[in-house]
């Protein structure tokens, strides 16, 4: 298995791990300095991406704006856990290879349609990474807010996380 599959695996148990600790109150809770949007709200933006991206790898099309949103998910961290548990046990048990070659569709503003474009496997894989540790970050943000504990590499890129590691080594 390739570590962009594992790392997949490990954003989604991150994500388990807040919705299975976190009150529904906090959870819907909208905050005004992130533009009223929730904790709910972040983690169901971003299971679905990842429902997308399962669903469409089946087909060999991606439609990441094809989203549900106001689904339970994003009211109910129960409801959510469910979907991250199956969506962490589906990433983690993939072995597809990452330079197989898929369509990609994704709304980026302007005029028309949006339009269908060739990518990889391994390359929306670490699109979901990167998009995944942004809302991550925001995540951090509103739980910080409301003083709801998180592990310190919560929304912090991996890349990042190795840097630190360097310098508090002194390499």
């Amino acid at each position: 298995m390739s570590t962009l599959w594992q790392a997949c695996g490990h954003f989604l148990e991150q994500a388990n791990d807040l919705a299975d600790r976190i009150e529904p109150a906090r959870y819907q809770s909208p905050h005004v300095n992130c533009f009223g949007s929730s904790i709910g709200g972040h983690l169901r933006h971003c299971l679905e991406h990842f429902d997308l991206f399962r669903s469409g790898l089946e087909i060999g099309r991606i439609d990441y704006d094809a989203r549900h949103r106001g689904t339970p998910e994003e009211l109910d961290p129960r409801a959510a856990a469910v979907r991250l548990v199956d969506l962490r046990d589906w990433f983690s048990c993939q072995d597809a290879s990452v330079d197989r070659e898929i369509e990609v569709r994704v709304d980026c503003g302007g005029e028309g349609e949006a339009l269908w474009t060739r990518s990889t496997v391994g390359r929306e894989l670490q699109f979901l990474i990167s998009h995944t540790v942004h809302h991550f970050a925001i995540i951090g943000v509103m739980c910080h807010s409301q003083r709801i504990e998180l592990p310190p590499e919560f929304g912090v890129a991996p890349s990042t996380l190795k840097y630190r590691s360097r310098m508090a080594a002194g390499v």
